[in-house]
């Protein structure tokens, strides 16, 4: 098993909390992560929902299903028996003592109907996302996006980063943009393999997660808004042009595409304002959850290929807002993530917020630091004003290259803990 980052901080919340629910896309290592936690210090028992007569016992009688076992469980997959969450509950209720149980589910269950009141203030809450770039290699949890706010800096933070990076990055970077991090298809044996996982992914995805969890009148249509999804990921999301690609009535392409993000296939970025109500009536960015399925969904595992279709810019910025995201979950509770965007298209990609502190963070593919990014980026932390920290243009080349004393630009690997040293 490669280690996960995430393994401390659920060992934390279940040394404080009644309940932990870890949540994620299928297939992303839940159950094995969930399993591996079970030793000397915490003697648990495994029981999983998708053992049909386990899910039978649990659905004909939750509350007496659990009355015949002994806490510490892991119960996993109970997005397939809403209802046990709430025997869970009855059994807290009569003892509120830390560690009883860890939940796991395909689906962000706080966001159906009646769990969320449910389990309020009885469970922590933890996402698993695919594999880092760092977590592939075997690396530590990197720090750097942690030292952007902490740095008083530049010149302070360059002295914690690695200062002799290996060289063809790039290539490694490439080659985890179109494997993916979803175990199984980023440790396959080839291509050939990898392909054939992607295509039963999809399919049990659409017909056991999607069907178990809504009834879905246009089915077809919904697998090829899956499809959709990819080709526009690192885009403003424009409901109105999926409705017209896809034919599908305006209320039930809402209702699809939070579905998506429900099982944790895409995700949203809102637009930064200063003013948190704004961020909520402007247009946000549509971001693949899986740099490699994307890949495969648009048809092609091929660098060569893709950029032929234009797809190469975007997927880059799809996997630096992914490894962001993932670096976050396991860093600081208090990061969100935003886009900065002027009313003349000036854009920076990322704006990384932590209490009332700022970074911004833009994504370039080339191996040379463009003027233009430099004087946007200038732009964008001037406009946020004292709030800024450290900023970063994370680009293609294999040098950090200090801009200013408040600007750095950073290669990709050595950003995200992939780099390693040379002898």
């Amino acid at each position: 098993m490669i280690p996960r980052f995430l393994q401390e901080q659920i060992l934390f919340s279940l040394r404080h909390f009644p309940a932990v629910l870890l949540t994620g896309a299928r297939q992303v290592g839940k159950s094995t992560l969930a399993s591996s936690l079970i030793g000397p210090s915490w003697k648990a028992r495994y029981i999983t929902l998708d053992d049909r007569a386990v899910l039978d016992a649990v659905l004909r009688d939750p509350d007496g299903f659990l009355a015949g076992l002994n806490p510490p469980l892991v119960l996993d997959e109970v997005q397939r028996a809403p209802d046990l969450l709430r025997a869970v509950k009855k059994t807290i209720d009569r003892n509120r003592v830390p560690g009883q149980f860890l939940l796991t589910g395909s689906a962000n269950l706080m966001t159906l109907a009646g769990v969320a009141e449910t389990l309020a203030g009885r469970v922590a809450l933890h996402t698993l996302h695919p594999f880092t770039w760092a977590e592939i290699r075997q690396r530590p949890c990197p720090s750097t996006l942690k030292a952007l706010f902490e740095a008083p800096d530049v010149k302070t933070l360059q002295k914690q980063l690695p200062s002799k990076p290996r060289q063809n990055n790039r290539i490694s970077l490439i080659e985890n943009i179109v494997r993916g991090g979803f175990p199984p298809a980023a440790l396959a044996a080839s291509d050939e393999v990898r392909t054939v996982w992607f295509s039963s992914y999809r399919q049990t995805y659409i017909e056991r997660d999607i069907l178990s969890l809504k009834a879905l009148e246009h089915l077809p249509d919904f697998s090829r808004l899956l499809s959709l999804a990819a080709f526009r990921t690192g885009r403003l999301l424009n409901l109105s042009d999926f409705a017209r690609e896809t034919g599908l009535p305006f209320t039930t392409l809402r209702r699809y595409m939070n579905i998506l993000q429900t099982t944790y296939q895409v995700f949203l970025i809102q637009p930064y304002s200063g003013h948190p109500a704004k961020r909520l009536v402007k247009t946000p960015k549509l971001f693949f959850n899986d740099t490699g399925l994307a890949c495969h969904l648009i048809g092609s595992s091929e660098w060569t290929d893709l950029d032929r279709m234009g797809q190469t810019g975007p997927l880059v910025e799809t996997w630096a807002a992914a490894e962001l995201t993932k670096l976050m979950s396991v860093t600081d509770p208090r990061f969100r993530l935003f886009f900065w965007r002027t009313r003349t298209g000036q854009e920076v990609d990322f704006i990384v917020e932590r209490g009332r502190r700022v970074a911004a963070v833009e994504v370039k593919w080339s191996a040379r630091i463009d003027d233009s990014a430099v004087r946007t980026l200038d732009r964008c932390v001037r406009e946020i004003g004292d709030r800024a920290a450290l900023s970063v243009i994370l680009y293609g080349g294999d040098e950090t290259v200090p801009l200013s004393s408040r600007m750095i630009a950073i290669p990709f690997a050595v950003f995200f803990g992939a780099a390693q040293d040379t002898e």
